[in-house]
């Protein structure tokens, strides 16, 4: 027997979750970095914010598509670009791996205003 496929709704509280729990990642690498032993924290923060990026549009999509009102994960801002050199601790091992290949790291935190409103 075939699955039904999920409402608009469902798919929109699934993705609202996602944007939820990507946004905690972001914030969790930020203060503590992540444990990718090639990419600088900040590249897997962009990708991170990417993936919000991405899920809200889709939010954005099916809503339009389907008449319905926008959630509200929707004013929650996304969390801002960073440079792809930052690192959460310059002092960890992967930050000692990573300067052996000649990478160029930072370690200026950029601040995330959860209060401050968004449109998209």
């Amino acid at each position: 027997m075939k699955k039904n496929a999920a409402s608009p709704e469902e798919k929109i509280k699934q993705l609202s979750e996602y944007i939820e729990s990507e946004i905690r990642q972001w914030k969790g690498i930020k203060e503590h970095g992540c444990n990718d032993p090639s990419w600088c924290d900040g590249s897997n923060m962009n990708l991170t914010r990417n993936h919000i990026l991405y899920s809200r549009r889709q939010i954005m999509d099916i809503c339009t598509e389907n008449g319905i009102e926008l959630p509200e994960i929707m004013g929650v801002p996304v969390p801002p670009e960073v440079s792809n050199t930052y690192m959460a601790d310059l002092k960890c091992d992967r930050a000692k791996k990573l300067k052996l290949f000649h990478r160029k790291m930072i370690h200026c935190k950029v601040e995330y205003d959860e209060m401050q409103l968004s449109l998209f």
